[in-house]
């Protein structure tokens, strides 16, 4: 191949005034190799490579393939056949021959295009993608690059303003070399983890690339990061570089630091929303809810229309220490964050029954389950009020803890769905005057209610899928249901509970 390439090709200059037509033939060895190669005839006519308009002061190339290959002298792009740029105002030197018309390439061709005829002329590399966007462009063949143009798309030309195609060019290049500097720079990272640091690990730490401004914002997608979906890994470097830099972002950028917290907020709601949803359709134990209650007790501080907080989940109110064996236990003890006034919450799930036998006339009447959850809570107060003091010696933390008049609440089942049912639960709640009783189906509608008063629209359910399960337990930190103790969901229990 070597000797092929030498005087490899020859160009014709065709002077025909003021305009002048130069052709190329390309060396007879290498199109002689190439017929015979796909079974051509023994054929090696010019083609013509470039042409200069003198009245007009431009010149236009057509690019070419000039290498072996079976598109051997077809155009080297799909769609471009010419690329046409201006010529300065002063005389031009006219080419007459081979070597002249080489010159003429080498002295007038912008920045950014090859200038041997060997390589069939056209955009250096770099620059390719330029071509490409132009050639997405229906039907676009011709690319004009002048001064007395506006960038612009016209019929089958696109239009360059040759500045703005400098200015293109120069930022290639300028991220050519940013990335061949980051390409060494990362080669000696590998170099050095992988022989001085595999070597000698207490004398060469690991090392990783260094942080560059503006990173983050174009891998992430730039203004389009919105819509850019992360891996995990990615998610939690994120996260930590945001909480890292969180009093600068507020300091500096307090409209997008506030921005950012409702966003997180909302993203927090609508994953609880769809979390509780799942939930509520399998049959997860008391447990499962309890976890989920404890880790979100706002929601139960929209039960009890005041805020509050969670002094210990599953308490002993009955005896002994608060945290340490009773003869009762609360699934939650929590309190008024403002008066300290304690209140006691039993939890059961979705799946208990809040109505049982009817009784007569359509009556129907309180569950078992109900029932004995109501004498349940009521029992656990008892003994909290008469046993506080005692809590109190024991823990000091408590000392503000009071039982002026202490709430009950229980979160049980769902509201039925006959509308006789419906009426003796609602009637039977209503007369409880120490006791809260609320669906778990109530809870949800109290969430979406929040959302829908935060974003001022309604919440749309996202499809269920295999990986709910595990999202959920991941979420909540929730370990796997394990077997339930209490299969009838909430009769009265022994003396432990």
């Amino acid at each position: 191949m070597a000797d092929e390439w030498n005087g490899e090709l020859r160009l014709i200059v065709h002077d025909l005034g003021d305009t002048i037509n130069v052709d190329v033939q390309l060396n007879d060895r290498l199109v002689q190799s190439v017929n015979t190669f796909y079974n051509w005839p023994a054929v090696n006519e010019p083609k013509q490579l470039f042409t200069i308009d003198l009245d007009r002061k431009v010149a236009g190339i057509f690019p070419l393939i000039t290498y072996r290959s079976d598109k051997i002298y077809a155009q080297k792009y799909s769609q471009i056949r010419s690329i046409w740029f201006d010529l300065p105002d002063d005389d031009v030197d006219r080419p007459a021959d081979h070597d002249s018309a080489v010159e003429f390439l080498k002295q007038y061709l912008p920045g950014g295009f090859v200038q041997d005829p060997t390589y069939g002329l056209g955009v250096t590399k770099e620059l390719r993608p330029i071509i490409q966007a132009v050639e997405k462009i229906d039907k676009v063949t011709r690319i004009v690059i002048v001064a007395k143009e506006t960038t612009r798309h016209e019929h089958s030309t696109f239009y360059f303003s040759d500045m703005d195609f400098d200015t293109l060019r120069v930022a290639f290049g300028r991220t050519t070399r940013r990335h061949q500097q980051e390409s060494l720079m990362e080669r000696n990272i590998l170099a050095h983890n992988n022989v001085l640091h595999k070597v000698y690990p207490d004398t060469y730490r690991m090392k990783e690339p260094p942080y560059r401004p503006g990173t983050i914002y174009k891998l992430v997608g730039g203004h389009d990061a919105a819509q850019t979906v992360l891996e995990r890994k990615d998610r939690t470097a994120l996260l930590k570089t945001v909480v890292g830099n969180a009093a600068a972002i507020a300091d500096r950028d307090p409209k997008e630091f506030v921005q950012l917290q409702k966003d997180l907020e909302l993203v927090s709601l609508d994953r609880l929303i769809h979390s509780f949803e799942k939930s509520m359709a399998r049959n997860h134990n008391e447990s499962h809810w309890q976890k989920m209650l404890e880790l979100n007790p706002f929601i139960l501080s929209m039960v009890f229309g005041y805020p509050i907080v969670i002094v210990q989940a599953a308490a002993s109110v009955g005896g002994g220490t608060i945290a340490g064996n009773g003869t009762k236990i609360a699934d939650f003890l929590s309190k008024n964050s403002s008066s300290h006034n304690a209140a006691i919450v039993e939890i059961k799930t979705p799946q208990t029954p809040v109505c049982g036998t009817v009784y007569r006339g359509g009556a129907w009447k309180p569950s078992n389950h109900l029932m004995g959850a109501v004498v349940q809570v009521l029992d656990q107060r008892q003994k909290f009020t008469l046993s506080l003091s005692l809590h109190k010696q024991f823990s000091p933390a408590l000392s503000d803890l009071q039982a002026y008049a202490v709430d009950c609440v229980i979160v049980i089942g769902k509201m039925p769905t006959d509308i006789s049912q419906v009426g003796s639960f609602e009637m039977m709640r209503g007369q409880f005057k120490d006791v809260r009783i609320v669906t778990f189906d109530e809870l949800l509608g109290k969430l979406l209610l929040l959302r829908e008063m935060l974003t001022g629209e309604r919440y749309v359910s996202s499809p269920d899928d295999e990986d709910d399960h595990d999202d959920l337990d991941a979420l909540f930190e929730v370990e796997p249901d394990e077997e339930d103790d209490d299969p009838d969901f909430g009769e009265v229990e022994n003396s432990s509970r």
